[in-house]
């Protein structure tokens, strides 16, 4: 029988209720695949059960070189999982282990001892056979648990990548709410930008640039209360970056104000949203005419960033200055009057 083979008649028998108690689990599940992940499963020096360490014991020891463990299996009654990773990792902490492993049969949690933080942590990848797919359990299987793979380290490698990717998503979702922040703070143009554009489609009216940022902070504090519940890690802490010290350095923020020949004034918090209103205001068709290099405004989304009007996209990958000498080569070609004045944001 195949590693798929063997799991699937397991998650068959697992839905009967065949396994009554972690005997039968050691037996029929542990045992079963250890053989199908080509573990020698009668060789004592190979697979060590009942492993003595400090008077106490753990269910198997995995050993590679002989009577050396690499490997910790504890074994638990189905649905009886929970509250036993604290004496695992007793055992493979004074042990120095690499991998620990704990299972009720259907459940299979990884966890990489070695590591720093507490033992929730460090679990690197949870299996439940009965909701997962055959191809899926056999691949985590194989990944931390082929005997070869042991013998080579190859799995003790893989765990140990795992983890470190475990670790980059903690410290992501930790620090998105200082991000968002600081999103909201600056008043990110591209940000409101993106919101207003589509309350505008969804409902047919542009919100205004202070409801946004109410909306967006509202949403800051609902990440916050979300975070609150995440357990802080406690390892790889990030420290204050040179980004974040140049950031409070940083020249005064400016916008533009659009006077029009007709006396209209344009005059928004976002310099990009002005740039935009005035490339309407002025007419695709005609900018498009005077820009045949199509550098400013496509009828295809050839932009990095871009801004789309029906058939147009208006580019807006452009820092204020520039925003304004553009308009005024615009309005040079075109043949009208236009004053564009750069000011700060209030």
């Amino acid at each position: 029988m195949t590693l798929k083979e063997h799991i699937d008649d397991i998650r068959d028998n697992l839905k009967k209720g065949l396994y009554a108690n972690e005997a039968a689990v050691s037996n029929g599940i542990v045992r079963r695949l250890l053989d199908a992940l080509d573990w020698p499963i009668y060789n004592p020096q190979i697979i060590i059960p009942e492993y003595s360490v400090e008077g106490r014991r753990v269910d198997y020891a995995l050993c590679h070189p002989p009577s050396k463990p690499i490997a910790f299996i504890e074994v638990k009654q189905v649905g009886n999982i929970e509250g036993a990773e604290r004496q695992l990792f007793e055992y493979a902490f004074h042990e120095g282990i690499p991998i620990a492993i704990l299972t009720d049969g259907q459940e299979w949690r990884f966890f990489y001892p070695i590591a720093q933080g507490d033992y929730r942590e460090r679990k690197v990848y949870e299996l439940n056979l009965n909701e997962s797919n055959s191809e899926e359990s056999d691949k985590c299987l194989n990944r931390y648990l082929n005997y070869e793979s042991m013998c080579t380290g190859e799995a003790i490698e893989a765990i140990k990548k795992d983890y470190e990717k475990v670790v980059q998503q903690r410290q992501v979702e930790a620090h998105l709410p200082e991000v968002w922040d600081e999103l909201v703070q600056e008043k990110n143009e591209d940000l409101l930008l993106i919101v207003m554009d589509a309350a505008k489609n969804k409902i047919g009216y542009e919100p205004t640039e202070e409801q946004v940022l109410d909306f967006l902070k509202s949403l800051k504090r609902k990440i916050e209360s979300h975070v609150k519940e995440i357990p802080s890690p406690t390892i790889l802490p990030v420290q204050p970056t040179q980004r974040r010290t140049r950031r409070t350095q940083k020249a005064p923020q400016t916008c533009l104000v659009v006077t029009m020949s007709d006396g209209k004034v344009i005059d928004h918090h976002s310099a990009t949203r002005t740039w935009i209103e005035t490339i309407l205001s002025l007419g695709p068709d005609q900018v498009i005419r005077v820009d045949p290099e199509e550098r400013l405004i496509s009828t295809t989304p050839k932009f990095r960033k871009n801004f789309q009007h029906g058939q147009y996209y208006i580019a807006k990958d452009y820092g204020t200055v520039e925003k304004k000498r553009l308009l005024d080569r615009i309005a040079s070609r075109l043949g009208i009057q236009l004053r564009v004045e750069i000011v700060k944001k209030s």
